[in-house]
């Protein structure tokens, strides 16, 4: 299925323009508004859904120009969609943030060379996995100095911020080569991405654990590459599509379905068939594709026998915005929690976005610093024993939040207490209960 796209108004490229009939579905109800998180900290209506969609709408009819104010409304968008979760009319407002972003790629009012930067990063790091891997060696070495914590003192603001947030217990990054046990079972795609390969090789290695605990043989699909969900988040869709179309290539040889525990990565891949709809060749394969994506609590929650856990402390779940609002899932986590024998408890807001957005903390500091901040409190007044969530951004987010505050309590990926719940039970080992 298609998706036609605005031929008229001051469109810079007309061709990656928000299609007319996404535009026109919202009926500026303001349902969208209180679970907007721009809108809930500033109050402002064009920091709002609807208020950039009606930016969108005015430029579409000719009446406005693409503006360096218009561009910072887009731009501060977490795209976390949770409007699209409230939206009665189901307006696809990630859908039009992704092409209105694609006409800041073509022209820039403002930030020129750091969208150029981010471009190379994106496109020439992230999207190339050995590139990645040498970039990222020299990140989870700081992340696990001794020293670290004095040269953070020392940093600047924006740098501190984001040295805070590295994990310093991922160890080595995930290969395809060390097999923990012998495989057995139906088979399973394991999907393992850009960032959480390399810099959460402990949250792979725990999936691997739990899927097999769960009676999966675990595959990996070899030359699988970077989902493209930051690229598309970011407004540069040809990318996007490009890495869409190898990770197609790669999985087609494969069977069984692909599991994914970045919700982010997930999202994204769910949607390929959005994405390539229309491109001669690839439309019915990328649905064939998305359609075998699951998330890891999705496709644990869907097995008949799982094991028991004895996970000691109390534990407070957040909800990954492309986990919840994308893909609609928000009681699986919480029912594994409950079966791995967490004290689970629930904190407000806690499926409002922590700020994390991919880049988000990069481009828009200040945001992302607050509604960390609004995350800290919450946790704060809950005092948990772990934090859990299902994404590597919020990951970071999270442990950025709690050494702020100086909160001590563990950050926890759902594989990780999952993993560590079923081994204790057991001694080490895992068992299945009817």
């Amino acid at each position: 299925m298609g998706f036609e796209r605005g031929k008229g108004g001051a469109w810079p490229n007309p061709a990656e323009a928000p299609a007319p009939a996404d535009l026109a579905r919202c009926v500026h109800c303001g349902l969208c508004l209180t679970a907007c998180p721009t809108y809930l900290v500033t109050g402002l209506e064009a920091e709002s859904p609807r208020g950039r969609i009606q930016l969108a709408r005015l430029i579409e009819e000719g009446r406005a120009e693409l503006t360096p104010t218009v561009q910072a409304h887009w731009q501060s968008c977490l795209q976390c969609r949770a409007c699209e979760a409230v939206c009665p009319s189901g307006v696809p407002y990630g859908r039009i943030q992704e092409h209105a972003r694609a006409q800041i790629q073509v022209r820039p009012a403002v930030g020129r060379l750091g969208l150029r930067v981010r471009r190379l990063v994106l496109r020439q790091v992230v999207g190339r996995p050995r590139l990645l891997a040498v970039a990222a060696a020299p990140v989870r070495w700081f992340a696990q100095w001794r020293l670290r914590g004095l040269v953070e003192r020392v940093l600047p603001w924006r740098l501190r911020t984001m040295a805070r947030q590295l994990p310093a217990n991922q160890g080595r990054p995930f290969r395809f080569e060390g097999r923990e046990t012998e495989p057995s079972g139906p088979p399973v795609q394991l999907f393992v991405g850009c960032v959480m390969r390399e810099l959460f090789g402990e949250v792979h290695r725990a999936t691997v654990r739990v899927l097999e605990g769960a009676g999966a043989r675990v595959e990996f699909a070899r030359g699988q590459r970077c989902c493209g969900a930051l690229h598309a988040h970011e407004g540069d869709l040809e990318w996007a599509r490009r890495l869409a179309k190898e990770n197609i290539a790669v999985f087609e040889g494969s069977e069984g379905p692909i599991v994914v525990n970045s919700a982010g990565c997930g999202a994204a891949m769910k949607e390929y068939g959005q994405l390539l709809a229309g491109v001669p060749g690839w439309a019915e394969r990328a649905e064939a594709f998305s359609a075998r994506v699951r998330d890891l609590s999705e496709w644990l929650a869907g097995q008949p026998r799982l094991p028991r856990g004895a996970f000691r402390g109390r534990v407070v779940y957040q909800d990954a915005c492309h986990l919840a609002h994308v893909q609609g899932i928000r009681r699986e986590p919480r029912a594994l929690l409950e079966l791995a024998g967490c004290d689970l408890m629930e904190t407000e807001g806690a499926d409002v976005c922590c700020g994390a957005a991919g880049l988000y903390g990069v481009v828009q500091p200040r945001m992302s610093a607050e509604l960390r901040r609004r995350k800290a409190v919450a946790f704060a007044a809950t005092s948990p024993d772990a934090i859990v969530t299902a994404n590597p951004g919020c990951h970071l987010q999270y442990l950025g939040a709690v050494r702020e505050a100086g909160l001590r309590v563990e950050v926890l990926h759902l594989a990780e207490v999952l993993d560590r719940a079923w081994r204790d039970s057991t001694g080490g080992g895992v068992r299945a209960e009817g």
